[in-house]
C-alpha cells in the first residue's frame, strides 16, 4: 500500500462534470507517473452520470473525491480543489485529458531548481474521442525570452499541462468566476508578477478534443471573458484609457485586420510600445519586434504592395534591428515597386 504523506509535494487537480466516459485514463495516467508525492483531488460537480462511481473504483489513498451534490460551475469546482489542496505545487490534469508518465517528475524538478519561475506548461499532442492522435503538437516552439510577450497576446499554455506554486495562486486570489476562460485569467495574472515558462519543445499530455470540450460550447461566453482579460491586460501594461483601443485590439488577436481601418492599428501598437516602455511590464526590445511582427502581418495582409513600403517604414513601429532578413528583403521590394508605381 502506497503511504500518504501528511503534506504531499504535488496536488493534482482534476474537476469533472458528466465525465465517466473519460475520467477512468486520466486518473489512470495520474497513477502511473514516475513521481509518486501527490494527492489527486477530483471535484464531482454535481455529475448526473456514473463519474463518482468510476472515481470510486480506484483503491488509492491519494485520491480524494469531493462530490457536490448540485452543478456549481467549473470556476468555483476549480477554486474549491485549490482551497483543499497541500501540496506545495499544483497540476492540473481535466478529466477527459492523459498525462505522459514523466510529466509531474520533470515540471517539479525544474521549478525546484528555478525558484524565480512560478507558472510551467507544456506542450500538448491533441486526440479525437477516440484517442486517435489529430495534431502532433499544440503550442509554436518560442523562446523563453519571448513567453512573456507572446502570453500577452494569446494564451501560451495549455490547461492540463500546468503547474504552478499553490501560495503564489492563492495570494492572487486563485480562480475567480470568469467562466469558460477562468484558467487563463489566473495564467495571464501570474504571468503579470512571476516568471513563466513552457516546455515547447516537450508533450506532456494527450489534449483530448470533443464536442463537449467547454471551449467549443460556450464559444461566445470565451469571447466575453477574454476581452476582459484584455481589458485586464491592456491596463497591466499601463494603457488607463482601455476601452478606447480594446476592440482593435481584439481584431489584431484574432486576426481580423480588416475590420478596422489600418490606421487603428498603427495606433494601438504606437501605444502599446510606449505604454510598455513606461511601465517595463514587458522586455522592451522583444515587445518591439513583436508589434513589428504583427504590424508587418496586418500591412502585407491588407495593403497593395506599391503603398507596402511607406506603411511599413514609418517610424513609429520601424527598426532595421527589429526586422529579420526575410523582412528587409521584402520591404526593398517593396520600396522598389513604389519607385516604378
Amino acid at each position: 500500500m502506497i503511504k500518504v504523506p501528511e503534506s504531499p509535494t504535488i496536488s493534482v487537480l482534476m474537476t469533472a462534470y458528466n465525465a465517466a466516459l473519460f475520467i477512468r485514463e486520466a486518473i489512470q495516467s495520474i497513477l502511473n507517473q514516475t513521481f509518486s508525492d501527490f494527492e489527486l483531488i477530483v471535484y464531482d460537480d454535481g455529475s448526473t452520470d456514473h463519474t463518482a462511481a468510476v472515481v470510486n473504483e480506484f483503491n488509492d489513498r491519494r485520491i480524494q473525491l469531493i462530490h457536490s451534490e448540485q452543478n456549481k460551475g467549473i470556476a468555483y469546482a476549480r477554486q474549491a480543489t485549490l482551497n483543499a489542496a497541500r501540496g506545495k505545487y499544483v497540476a492540473i490534469l481535466d478529466s477527459d485529458d492523459i498525462a505522459f508518465p514523466g510529466r509531474l517528475e520533470k515540471q517539479f524538478a525544474f521549478l525546484e531548481t528555478h525558484l524565480d519561475v512560478v507558472l510551467c506548461g507544456g506542450n500538448a499532442v491533441v486526440i479525437d474521442e477516440d484517442g486517435n492522435t489529430t495534431i502532433k503538437v499544440l503550442i509554436p516552439p518560442y523562446k523563453p525570452e519571448e513567453l512573456k510577450v507572446k502570453h500577452f497576446f494569446n494564451n501560451i499554455f495549455v490547461n492540463s499541462t500546468v503547474m504552478f506554486r499553490r501560495e503564489e495562486a492563492l495570494l492572487l486570489g486563485g480562480y475567480r468566476d470568469k467562466v469558460p476562460a477562468e484558467d487563463y485569467d489566473l495564467f495571464v495574472r501570474l504571468a503579470a508578477y512571476y516568471r513563466i515558462h513552457v516546455f515547447t519543445e516537450e508533450a506532456f499530455v494527450y489534449y483530448r478534443l470533443h464536442n463537449n470540450n467547454i471551449t467549443r460550447v460556450k464559444h461566445r461566453e470565451v469571447m466575453s471573458r477574454v476581452r476582459e482579460i484584455k481589458k485586464d491586460q491592456l491596463a497591466l501594461i499601463g494603457i488607463t484609457n482601455s476601452e478606447v483601443y480594446l476592440s482593435t485590439f481584439e481584431a489584431l488577436i484574432w486576426g481580423q485586420f480588416k475590420d478596422h481601418p489600418i490606421d487603428d492599428f498603427y495606433k494601438l501598437l504606437v501605444e502599446l510600445k510606449s505604454a510598455n516602455l513606461k511601465s517595463g511590464a514587458l522586455p522592451q526590445t522583444i515587445f518591439e519586434k513583436e508589434l513589428f511582427n504583427r504590424w508587418y502581418l496586418i500591412v502585407t495582409s491588407t495593403i497593395p504592395k506599391k503603398k507596402a513600403a511607406s506603411y511599413l517604414l514609418r517610424r513609429g513601429l520601424f527598426k532595421v534591428s527589429l526586422t529579420s532578413f526575410k523582412q528587409k528583403r521584402r520591404i526593398f521590394k517593396f520600396w522598389l515597386r513604389s519607385l516604378l508605381s
